[in-house]
């Protein structure tokens, strides 16, 4: 009896020291030990690895100190200012041309400095190193081809500062872009004998397009610029086919890079009435600016004419799709006639919801504006007490979707790749070059 006593209390004074050493332990030491996973478990966060590329081919025109000139747009969004002095500073030299309207003003500068104000201006500064310098390469291309001639002859302006062209100057230099433009300084994409035309968008919707989006594109001269899925996907459908394109957008698709992002998907109510005020807003404005993008019913055929009206909307129809599934055309019908509106930037004015709401893929509201966020749509019509009211639009994307899609190289850059490998998924077949000293 006595030896099993003296058992239970060795055992007692046993499990006393374990307590108490228990208790003199370091907390994060005792965390660690407590909570710490199996090896298979264990959780890594992986670094952002550098990535570094050197073109051995050189591309001589223009040369790597070659000089951009960028027409300052005003704030009513033309190229007259009523002042010569501007709100932000700019680098290089500034021109002034006096002319009756007022003043034009014309920015000259430095290419990789010009680069230093777009890439913070059309991408997140936040966003992965590669991705940055994926984005750095993209605009310098960009720069490059628009470089080859005049947009605005008169005043030997290469652009202006907006999204016509690329975004310059609106937000002010940082310094991850300052690192990704400088990390690549000088490269650019070629195809063939030529820089590329280095389209770039903000969001796909699991799909992008060709360059046939727009009236004077041809796919035929821009073959790096193809219609592709954007994810991991390798399943090939016709996007072009109504419905299974209806089936595609309706849905979310596991391997799609931006199955997050808050466009990826979206839905909004356009009123008919809402469509007539757009025909009467746009539809003069765009035909004056197109040779076949909007088209009036004359019989049998469709042809050219300034358009004020076509009276009360009675239906819209998507009569033709591009690659990857954007709207290509579309028939609005009204009391007094029936517009063909053929292109996406065209036919994303003709429903768009200034001030409307749109719930997106995160369940936010977001504010609608005069263009619908993308070409990649569907529409429900929606009738009140057997009447044709509007149309439900279910779609996904911001942007043309054409090129690169800024949110898929950020997700690209996450996940390890390098900008030079981002680029090449992006655009079909190119090669990356320096401009020449």
């Amino acid at each position: 009896m006595y030896k099993k006593r003296l058992k239970q209390k060795a055992m007692l004074l046993v499990v006393l020291l374990g307590f108490f050493i228990l208790l003199i332990m370091p907390r994060s030491i005792r965390e660690s030990e407590e909570h710490r996973p199996e090896e298979a478990e264990r959780l890594e966060i992986p670094k952002e690895e550098e990535h570094t590329f050197e073109p051995e081919e050189v591309w001589e025109m223009p040369g790597a100190d070659a000089k951009i000139r960028v027409l300052i747009l005003a704030d009513d969004g033309g190229i007259y200012h009523r002042e010569k002095e501007l709100e932000r500073e700019y680098p290089g030299a500034l021109e002034y041309f006096e002319e009756e309207e007022g003043w034009v003003i014309v920015n000259e500068v430095p290419l990789e400095d010009y680069l230093c104000r777009v890439v913070p201006s059309e991408m997140p500064s936040t966003y992965a190193k590669e991705a940055l310098k994926a984005q750095a390469v993209c605009a310098r291309t960009y720069a490059v081809w628009q470089m080859r001639e005049y947009a605005y002859p008169q005043y030997k302006a290469h652009v202006n500062d907006s999204v016509s062209y690329q975004v310059y100057n609106h937000i002010e230099r940082q310094e991850t872009t300052d690192e990704a433009v400088e990390a690549t300084e000088g490269q650019i994409m070629l195809y063939g004998d030529g820089p590329v035309k280095a389209y770039y968008f903000s969001t796909s919707c699991g799909s992008s397009t060709d360059e046939n989006i727009w009236e004077k594109g041809d796919r035929n001269q821009s073959p790096y610029i193809k219609g592709r899925r954007v994810g991991t996907s390798t399943t090939k459908r016709d996007l072009t086919d109504e419905e299974t394109f209806s089936e595609f957008i309706r849905k979310k698709h596991e391997g799609d890079f931006e199955i997050t992002e808050p466009w990826y998907r979206w839905s909004l109510y356009v009123p008919l009435t809402q469509i007539e005020e757009n025909v009467a807003t746009w539809a003069k404005a765009r035909a004056q600016r197109s040779e076949d993008g909007i088209l009036l019913e004359d019989g049998t055929e469709y042809v050219w004419e300034e358009v004020d009206t076509i009276g009360s909307i009675e239906e819209a129809k998507i009569i033709g799709r591009n690659t990857g599934g954007v709207v290509h055309e579309m028939l609005l019908k009204g009391s007094e006639g029936t517009l063909k509106v053929k292109y996406e930037y065209n036919i994303r004015l003709m429903l768009g919801i200034p001030g409307g709401e749109i719930q997106k893929n995160d369940g936010s509201i977001g504010e609608g504006g005069n263009l619908l966020p993308s070409g990649y749509f569907v529409m429900e019509p929606v009738f009140e007490d057997k009447s044709l009211t509007g149309y439900q639009v279910y779609g996904g994307g911001l942007g043309h979707g054409a090129g690169m899609s800024q949110n898929g190289a950020r997700v690209l850059a996450e996940q390890g790749y390098g900008y030079e490998e981002i680029l090449t998924f992006f655009y079909n077949e190119i090669r990356l070059a320096k401009l020449g000293s």
